[in-house]
């Protein structure tokens, strides 16, 4: 049986496992942490498979967009003084990637890899029997203004290219849907094929155990330096030294500092994502969207999850949850009756691209290297196609999808 080594026991490297073993490949799983903890960007995530998400972070008029944002008091977007000459090499790329002919290239690759991971999804679920934990109802995006409605329906060619529609829906009929919310939305767009998660580290927890019964190797330990050998890599760090022939990076926002032992630049930077959880559960029936405050509000299974736009300072900066708590006032607009008290907070770490689309497939000069990241917001959503996509590389099928947008070269 060929051997098979991934780094990275995310949400990422959990699919790509699950089809690898399907090939037939015998596969090991390197991570620091047991996969479903709460240092993994899949811990603490909304919750939704949102395949209906297909618009780059890339857009014509971004340069002015981001500059109000970054001098408006409740701004969804966040980059501390210290870190802005860090990543200004990042925001050069993404502003060469915001113009309307590079935007329509990358919201169709979003798009097919979203459809494609749709389908990927559902016929996951049923054969790992995981129905349980989903909610079926849809997700829910909310609108206050006209304008914000009418921004959103450029979205509406990608989705109908690839079979993602959406209902639109009144103020009276959002409120018919969610009795609870607030009466300030004029509008909503509900997408009925977006899948909810009821918690998504026990999701994680019940895929590692599925795939460990399969036969999949879970080998906990951090690496740090990737070291080619003949045909041959070793994945080396301070508790571990593992000797393997086929390699697959998926190791998030992580994934480019260990890359760089193997003399590789990616232009992969870090969408800081917070949450905060709160005690009191709400009636909401499906996660739902502020589209103009950039906050999303779902329920879980132990409480209501709030999160709330993105903070760019790097992996090493310490956690401001000050910062996204002065979004708990928007949050009590959106919900009235609940009650919001603080029950926990979490921090993670989106590995976001400039074109927004992720790195899959084969390494340009190993071989025996694929790579899987660089998912941004979507990592969860993408995953089914991503694992799929990379199984297909590796054995030389042809792939469901063009793979060429989501080359690695292509930077």
């Amino acid at each position: 049986m060929a051997q098979h080594t991934i780094v990275g026991g995310g949400i990422i490297g959990l699919m790509c496992a699950y089809y690898l073993s399907e090939a037939g490949r015998q596969v090991t799983v390197i991570d620091r942490l047991v996969p479903g903890d709460d240092g993994q960007a899949s811990y603490g995530n909304a919750g939704v498979l949102a395949v209906g998400s297909v618009m780059p972070l890339g857009e014509p008029g971004l340069i002015w967009q981001g500059l109000k944002m970054l001098v408006t008091a409740d701004s969804s977007l966040s980059i501390p003084w210290r870190y802005r000459l860090a990543i200004m090499p990042w925001l050069v790329r993404l502003l060469r990637e915001s113009s309307a002919h590079r935007q329509d290239q990358n919201a169709q690759a979003i798009s097919k890899l979203n459809a494609l991971s749709n389908r990927n999804w559902r016929a996951l679920i049923s054969d790992l029997n995981l129905q349980d934990e989903f909610r079926d109802s849809g997700w829910l995006k909310l609108f206050e203004s006209d304008a914000a409605m009418a921004a959103m329906a450029t979205q509406k060619p990608y989705l109908d290219a690839v079979g993602l529609s959406y209902q639109q829906l009144t103020a009276d009929e959002v409120r018919q849907l969610e009795p609870s919310l607030g009466h300030q939305f004029r509008h909503g767009m509900l997408q009925s094929q977006a899948q909810t998660i009821r918690q998504p580290h026990r999701l994680l927890i019940r895929l590692a155990d599925q795939l460990q019964r399969r036969g999949v190797i879970f080998l906990q330990g951090e690496a740090r330096e990737i070291k080619p050998e003949a045909d041959q890599f070793v994945v080396t760090g301070p508790d571990l030294k593992h000797r393997c022939s086929a390699l697959t990076v998926c190791a998030g926002a992580w994934s480019q500092r260990l890359l760089a032992t193997l003399g590789d630049t990616f232009p992969l930077e870090t969408e800081r994502g917070y949450h905060l959880q709160f005690s009191g559960h709400s009636e909401l029936s499906r996660s739902v969207m502020h589209m103009e405050k950039h906050l999303v509000l779902s329920p879980m299974d132990d409480g209501l999850r709030m999160t709330a736009g993105v903070e760019l300072a790097g992996l090493d900066a310490p956690a401001d949850f000050a910062w996204v708590r002065r979004k708990v006032a928007i949050a009590r607009q959106i919900l009235p009756s609940v009650d919001f008290t603080e029950q926990s907070t979490w921090l993670g770490f989106r590995p976001s691209l400039p074109d927004s689309v992720p790195v899959i497939g084969a390494h340009p000069r190993w071989p025996n290297l694929t790579l899987a990241f660089g998912h941004g917001h979507l990592g969860m959503t993408q995953s089914a196609a991503t694992g799929h996509l990379l199984a297909q590389t590796i054995q030389g099928l042809p792939s469901d999808i063009p793979i060429g947008p989501y080359r690695a070269d292509r930077f």
